[in-house]
């Protein structure tokens, strides 16, 4: 009988975001009769209590600062690693690629690490990227979840083609094709049956760029009654959110749920799903949103462009122009030929490219026992390995 491969994931942190959604995803899509999941994190959330309720194993390394407790964390990775007879290690975001190379490289692990923006590697200053070039020519791949973000890895780190592959974001469609009782739950969250409803999913940072959002729901109120704006997600910018939205008299017409495990019972409330992000590697929750059936409006930027071609599978607008996002959302909500057309042709257009199917292939050939990068069976599209087709 074969035996089973022992995956180690390393997220930064246990919060709801797109990074911990994919792994996540990848928990559960995994085949169990070849894979045993195992995450790691730096920071602590309401996603290890949903891993934990999965029966996946998890890992909480204590970190009060880099500086004082970098070495031990790595000790903690690394003795986790040796304890579970862990095989595989995919870290996600390069901090938890940095904390886990250490315990990988000395307990003779295949490794990959997954990048998820370009803004995550084009900040590193020199020194970071010289040593994080040095590490990743020693580890089995990097992986990047879309083209773009994979160029900017071999660039950033003059990686050679053979060492990057991208693995494009893919939906469950089958989470979000469900039936859920809408009213039921607009009642739970306090929503009327008549209300108008925004929504985003996503952490509260800065990238996300949420009071360009609440700037634009502010305009709009003036024109649609009865618009509710539902975030779903945590964040150390909450405090700052709570108090912009205090301070713009939105209370009670903007609902921060904090982090939530229905996400796609909360889609299906929605009217229409906005991205008002400054930068994107590959929005998964935009994805999700298409796949939920949702006309969706994002700003103009890497990441969102990709995904949304304006006027086709959403709407476009400029970044951090709140008249322009306000009228984006104004349109979808008053022309119900228009938010149809959106939302029919972008369910097509996540279907069709960013299919679960194709994706979860890509990351079992690579975690299998034999598995190399730009060596798995099969043949389909949405993968690459550096700038040759890596197919699944």
């Amino acid at each position: 009988m074969t035996s089973r491969t022992n995956i180690l994931f390393i997220l930064q942190t246990f919060r709801t975001g797109g990074s911990e959604r994919v792994v996540v995803d990848l928990c559960r899509r995994l085949d169990r009769g070849r894979f045993n999941c195992f995450v790691a994190a730096l920071i602590d959330g309401d996603l290890r209590r949903t891993l934990g309720k999965m029966g996946i194993p998890t890992l909480l390394p204590r970190i009060r600062s880099a500086r004082q407790d970098a070495l031990s964390v790595m000790r903690g990775i690394s003795h986790f690693i040796g304890a579970n007879a862990i095989s595989v290690v995919n870290a996600h975001h390069f901090t938890p690629f940095f904390y886990g190379f250490y315990g990988a490289r000395i307990h003779g692990c295949r490794t990959f690490y997954t990048a998820h923006s370009r803004r995550e590697v084009e900040l590193m200053n020199r020194p970071w990227r010289v040593l994080g070039g040095v590490l990743m020519r020693l580890i089995d791949g990097v992986i990047g979840i879309s083209p773009d973000v994979s160029e900017a890895v071999r660039r950033q780190f003059r990686l050679p083609d053979r060492k990057v592959l991208t693995l494009t974001n893919a939906v469950d469609h089958s989470r979000f094709a469900a039936d859920v009782d809408a009213r039921a739950k607009r009642r739970e969250l306090g929503i009327a049956e008549n209300d108008r409803v925004i929504g985003c999913v996503g952490n509260l940072r800065r990238d996300k760029n949420y009071p360009n959002l609440l700037r634009a729901f502010r305009l709009l109120g003036e024109r649609v009654r009865g618009a509710k704006l539902v975030i779903a997600g945590e964040g150390k910018r909450r405090e700052d959110l709570e108090a912009l939205i205090a301070g713009m008299g939105l209370e009670g017409r903007v609902l921060l749920l904090g982090a939530r495990d229905d996400v796609p019972e909360i889609m299906k409330i929605m009217d229409v799903y906005c991205l008002s992000s400054f930068r994107e590697g590959l929005p998964l929750s935009l994805l999700e949103a298409m796949s939920a059936g949702l006309p969706v409006v994002g700003t103009d930027v890497p990441g969102i462009r990709d995904v949304i071609v304006d006027g086709n599978t959403g709407l476009l607008v400029p970044s951090d122009d709140p008249a322009r996002l306000s009228e984006a959302l104004f349109e979808v909500l008053t022309d119900k030929e228009l938010a149809r057309g959106l939302s029919e042709r972008g369910f097509r257009y996540v279907l069709r490219e960013h299919g679960s199917e194709k994706w979860v292939a890509g990351y079992e050939a690579l975690f299998s026992p034999k598995g190399q990068p730009g060596m798995p069976a099969g043949s389909g599209r949405g993968v690459r390995i550096g700038r040759a087709p890596f197919t699944v």
